[in-house]
């Protein structure tokens, strides 16, 4: 069973990989297979601010010294917005139907009303139904559906659906 816990330093290399996996395994992510720069450098600036930041936060998933998965909440500086967080999460499909996204978004949404934050989002690709069924699971909602919001390499085109989840006093979470 994997092992979640705050990304840390020496973790960024084992990350870069993880990434690059998951673009090669699975649509769903952002990035296309190979787009990503694989030095050392940029993956270190990509992650600086969840190591610095008090309003970011990342986890990863660990079994038998690899990573196997990630979830990143995103938080705001300007004011009004500073009690929201985007969520980023992708786990390698060899891990999918395990409870590991679950026990990934538990971490999140745990720690992030513990920070005072009130509300999480998120877009998942709309044919993405394991992962729509997760947040669904969890709490999130949808708000609306992005048409042609991602243009695959072939040029064909994926919606997505923007979600949200509320937290704190009088929401049911």
């Amino acid at each position: 069973m994997a092992t979640i816990r705050d990304l840390s330093e020496a973790d960024i290399l084992l990350y870069r990989d993880l990434q690059q996996d998951l673009d090669q395994e699975t649509p769903f992510m952002l990035f296309e297979p190979g787009e990503a720069p694989a030095d050392a450098a940029f993956w270190e600036a990509r992650l600086k601010p969840f190591l610095t930041e008090p309003r970011h936060h990342f986890w990863v998933a660990e079994d038998q010294g690899q990573l196997v998965g990630f979830l990143r909440l995103v938080g705001n500086r300007p004011r009004r917005l500073q009690h929201t967080a985007l969520v980023v999460m992708g786990i390698r499909q060899s891990y999918w139907g395990q409870g590991l996204g679950t026990r990934l978004m538990e971490t999140a949404i745990d720690w992030a009303k513990e920070q005072g934050l009130s509300r999480l989002e998120l877009t998942v690709v709309a044919d993405n139904w394991r992962a729509l069924a997760l947040y669904l699971k969890m709490g999130f909602q949808v708000e609306g559906f992005r048409r042609r919001s991602l243009r695959m390499a072939d040029g064909t085109y994926r919606e997505e659906y923007s979600m949200a989840k509320l937290l704190g006093k009088g929401v049911s979470s």
